[in-house]
């Protein structure tokens, strides 16, 4: 006799053990990896931030932790606060184990949330289908799957995951009123759960925004008819409250204000036209690694796709935008005609939720977390579509061990890059050697053989193959002086060569001689001015010089000496008339002049970037740092108290505020003479 519980199913298919398997699954494909390092955003968002490393759990320290991030429009307080409740129940220091094993843990809430989702579409569209079982694999699917990684290990994505949490919870509140809009209460629930969804979401991440368009892909898809007007009509005017109204207020803003999205090509290596051409041929990559995720072509980094420059540069451009409109209007058509409706759902869903970050905004092209969301319409219309055909041509157990390899494959792919990504070593060298054509990958893989060794070839090999993989880009090419500087001075003069040619550029082999390697500085000297001069892209520049000068200011050896070259590329930055950030580039010359000694023309600067950007207060603490140094206090306190009056300081400034108040009182105890006893 089979043991059931209350509804009838074997007691093996019991809601409460699909989800406890689910999060056993999940959790251990992910435990290799919650020792691994922070990386890439992971620095300004959360471990360069002040305003994250909460030191007290009270309202005004969670005040500060909720405008401690400046990313996005509304500055994602939601991600920021469980930031900093991280730091301060880890101890209060940046534990990496504990921020992963939470991005880990709402990853399994959020396949939770794809469980019951799955569950109850394919219950209202196809009832006659075992809906808690194909949820269940649905769910371990998305889970397991390896292109899920970066937003669960790449601890800052926790934006992407916690928006994905307050979306699905919001969409499941939506059909509870949806699948009763019979009743009163029925309306009342879609709009609070679209509302919420979409409110909750967006203080993680702005995508939240995307809700409305994802509830009418299921309405459009997969949602019954309704033959009453009355209710017909409280669907339209839902439908015309949430998506038609919001579409034509942001097309309208946007033809208006067009410098909304073009303003943030000036700092970009492509054009708009260029990136939605691009884009194309992106998404279908994402679909390629969807269906067979190879472990070697996954990254965090993909800077080595290549641009798109015509629809035929290169060939496959063409094809993809084809192939992409094909896809929407076969979708539309089979939902119009009742056909295949997971699969209509799928495409639609997917296209639908790439349709911010894969479109006209001007961010970098191409991450894999940005398929967290539009992946679960993709893997809850495939399970169901492969149900379809093979459940009446092969036995069930054949069916299920199919679904069986798909999971296990899946499962063990995710756990060998969790374990790949469990050490700073093992995530560069594998990075670096799935995309040996990324900058990106070989400047981190440069800084990891720094940290192991310290000053060596292969480090400024790697750092100079970075430079010379865009020969515009400046940042890269600072490493490359940087560590030929530290060569420099782990040099051993005795071993110099004779008579050795000098480079003639930038990009000459290294020679480990005293004369050779002053004479490739210069070199490098000159392709940075010239990189500078001929084009750049100012945020990047920007950042470089930024790092260069507070070498310099650190007096980190390997920057003594750079200060007449840093103010040339400085001086150069300046004459762009269009460069990006002039007022940081005014301070970054204030910190060249207070260095020198110079205390008057650094002052002069930093009150130049003040008068250029006045609301910035970034640059208040750097002014009041300065008088810091100089030990006038009461200037310092004045330059702190004007930037708080402006009332437009957030979390991370006020941080920087007390710190440099803290600063002010050791330095004053300091100074007090001691009372003899």
């Amino acid at each position: 006799m089979i043991l059931r519980n209350q509804v009838g199913r074997p007691w093996w298919q019991a809601s409460w053990l699909m989800l406890m398997l689910l999060g056993i699954l999940v959790l251990s494909v992910y435990m290799p990896g919650r020792v691994g390092p922070f990386v890439a955003d992971d620095y300004p968002n959360i471990l360069d931030n002040n305003g994250v490393a909460l030191k007290h759990l009270d309202g005004q320290s969670l005040a500060s932790a909720w405008t401690a991030n400046t990313s996005g429009a509304l500055k994602r307080p939601f991600a920021s606060v469980s930031f900093a409740l991280n730091y301060y129940f880890a101890g209060q220091h940046f534990d990496r184990v504990a921020f992963k094993l939470t991005n880990i843990t709402i990853h399994i809430l959020n396949s939770f949330l794809v469980f019951f989702l799955s569950r109850l579409l394919i219950t209202v569209v196809v009832p006659r289908y075992p809906a808690q079982r194909l949820a269940f694999l649905t769910a371990l699917i998305w889970a397991a799957h390896p292109l899920q990684l970066t937003g669960v290990l790449y601890v800052v994505q926790r934006m992407t995951s916690m928006a994905c949490f307050f979306m699905l919870s919001g969409f499941l509140v939506f059909l509870k009123g949806r699948l009763n809009i019979d009743k009163p209460s029925g309306i009342v629930y879609m709009a609070i759960g679209c509302f919420l969804g979409v409110t909750l979401g967006a203080l993680a991440k702005e995508n939240a925004i995307l809700l409305p368009l994802l509830i009418a892909v299921c309405e459009l898809t997969l949602m019954p008819a309704v033959s009453e007007k009355a209710l017909r009509n409280k669907i339209y005017s839902f439908y015309a409250i949430t998506v038609i109204i919001p579409i034509l207020f942001c097309v309208g803003y946007l033809l208006k204000h067009p410098e909304h999205v073009l303003s943030g090509y000036q700092f970009r290596d492509f054009t708009l036209v260029e990136r939605g051409m691009t884009e194309s041929r992106i998404l279908f990559y994402y679909l390629g690694l969807l269906f067979y995720p190879d472990n070697t072509q996954l990254g965090l980094f993909h800077d080595d796709f290549s641009l798109s420059k015509g629809f035929l540069e290169p060939a496959n451009t063409l094809l993809s935008m084809i192939g992409i409109i094909s896809l929407i209007v076969v979708a539309l058509n089979n939902s119009l005609r009742r056909k295949m409706p997971f699969l209509s759902f799928g495409i639609l869903w997917f296209f639908v939720g790439h349709s911010i970050e894969s479109t006209i905004y001007p961010l970098e092209l191409i991450y894999e977390h940005r398929n967290y969301l539009p992946s679960i319409g993709i893997v809850i219309g495939s399970v169901v579509f492969v149900y379809e055909i093979f459940v009446k041509r092969v036995s069930e157990w054949m069916l299920n061990a199919l679904y069986a390899c798909i999971i296990v494959s899946l499962a063990l792919a995710t756990y060998a890059r969790a374990s790949i990504w469990s050490s700073l070593d093992s995530f560069s060298y594998f990075e670096v050697r799935n995309h040996p054509l990324s900058a990106r990958t070989n400047s981190v893989y440069a800084n990891s053989l720094e940290l192991k060794h310290g000053p060596n070839v292969e480090t400024y090999n790697h750092y100079l193959i970075a430079a010379q993989l865009n020969t515009f880009e400046v940042s890269t090419l600072l490493e490359v002086y940087l560590e030929l500087n530290r060569l420099i001075y782990h040099h051993d003069v005795s071993k110099d060569q004779q008579n050795i040619a000098l480079p003639r550029s930038y990009d000459a082999p290294l020679a480990l001689d005293s004369s050779y390697m002053e004479a490739l500085k210069v070199r490098i000297h000159e392709e940075i001015l010239r990189r500078i001069t001929a084009k750049t892209y100012p945020l990047r520049t920007m950042l470089g010089l930024r790092n260069a000068a507070n070498c310099l200011i650190n007096g980190d050896y390997e920057c003594k000496n750079i200060a007449a070259n840093l103010t040339e590329w400085v001086d150069a930055a300046l004459a762009q008339p269009d460069f990006f950030d002039v007022p940081m580039i005014y301070l970054i010359k204030a910190k060249i002049y207070f260095n020198q000694g110079d205390v008057a023309r650094a002052l002069e600067f930093v009150d130049k970037a003040i008068a250029l950007s006045p609301d910035r207060m970034y640059f208040y603490a750097e002014k009041a740092y300065l008088f810091v140094t100089l030990n006038q206090f009461d200037n310092a306190e004045h330059v702190i108290r004007h930037a708080e009056n402006l009332g437009t300081a957030n979390g991370f400034d006020a941080q920087e505020f007390q710190t440099l108040r803290d600063a002010m009182r050791r330095k004053n105890l300091v100074a007090e003479p001691t009372v003899p006893q």
